[in-house]
């Protein structure tokens, strides 16, 4: 456990060594959202509802996918597809050391340093439009919000490895991670617009992935919009889905590593 916790400290130092870098992205992200802010108050400007959310509903909404989107996609995974073809893998694996609780503790260090700063930035958003946040009012909501994110979380993290390990049978890991982190998963998750306002037939599609279960059904459990037979079904398919992903994640690792000709190592 402590060598974790030492590549916890160790990789938030590297995140930091690029200051510079590292904070003009975050002011990419501020402007990005505060644009989607900016974007949703126009389409209410001359209504005060559309497609089954109040304003102040839709508002709540987008700032929880702006705190989620750092807590949950935040990821150091994207790493691995580069060690595999330059050959770096190897050094990981001679070190005593578990890869994927490495990579987890790489990962815990990227979402505490983003879920930090995005708590910055909402915070600012929030005082210069003058919005306040939705509160859950039932004190078990909170248990079940934290539940959802011990499931969404570790999930992310083996579909963003999965995406990482086809390194191990592709030069072009890049294409695939655009595809994937644009088209599939922003999308689908729900970052831009909540997926029940498509029609019913588009976010059927939907939930037959677990793309939603990353972000849409959080905010949705945070807002007190799921509850009974609802509520559980989300538990249960999103523990469905992080058994499989689980699971496929383990079989490439590996199938991968035991046909490793460590490229350029």
């Amino acid at each position: 456990m402590k060598k974790y916790l030492e590549v916890v400290r160790l990789s938030l130092q590297e995140s930091l060594t690029y200051r510079f870098s590292f904070f003009l992205w975050r002011f990419r992200n501020l402007i990005s959202f505060a644009t989607i802010i900016i974007f949703w108050q126009a389409v209410y400007v001359t209504r005060q509802s559309l497609f089954g959310y109040q304003k102040s509903q839709m508002i709540a909404y987008l700032f929880g996918t702006a705190i989620l989107r750092n807590l949950v996609l935040a990821s150091k995974t994207t790493e691995l597809a580069g060690q595999i073809k330059s050959g770096d893998l190897t050094k990981l694996l001679v070190r005593p050391m578990n890869i994927f609780s490495y990579m987890a503790s790489r990962d815990m260090s990227d979402k505490l340093l983003n879920f930090v700063l995005s708590i910055f930035e909402v915070s600012l958003i929030l005082f210069l439009f003058s919005f306040q946040l939705y509160f859950p009012q039932n004190p078990l909501t909170y248990l079940y919000f934290i539940l959802i994110l011990v499931l969404v979380v570790p999930l992310y993290f083996f579909i963003s490895l999965i995406i990482s390990l086809t390194g191990f049978w592709t030069e072009d890991i890049w294409a695939t991670r655009w595809l994937f982190g644009v088209i599939l998963l922003e999308f689908m998750a729900g970052i831009y617009f909540p997926i029940d306002i498509l029609p019913h037939f588009l976010s059927s599609i939907f939930y037959l992935t677990p793309f939603p279960y990353l972000i849409y059904f959080p905010i949705k459990i945070w807002n007190e919009q799921l509850a009974g037979m609802d509520l559980i079904k989300t538990f249960i398919v999103c523990s469905g889905w992080l058994i499989i992903f689980h699971f496929l994640a383990n079989k490439l690792w590996k199938k991968g590593v035991k046909n490793y000709g460590a490229y350029g190592g």
